[in-house]
């Protein structure tokens, strides 16, 4: 029966990591993501500008 304990909490533990990692890797994800789309609409932005500038 200890041995059941054990391996219980150790699956637990293990469970608990996996899920903290995989919530690490969607944070990192998203932000990288959501960083790109706000750095490219900025981009689009000064391009559309430009070419107001350009041909008026």
């Amino acid at each position: 029966m200890s041995g059941d304990i054990k391996t219980d909490y150790k699956e637990q533990t293990e469970n608990a990591e996996l899920k903290d990692s995989q919530n690490s890797a969607f944070l990192a994800a998203s932000t990288i993501i959501i960083f790109s789309a706000i750095y490219w609409a900025t981009q689009i932005e000064s391009v559309k500008e430009l070419l107001i500038l350009a041909y008026g």
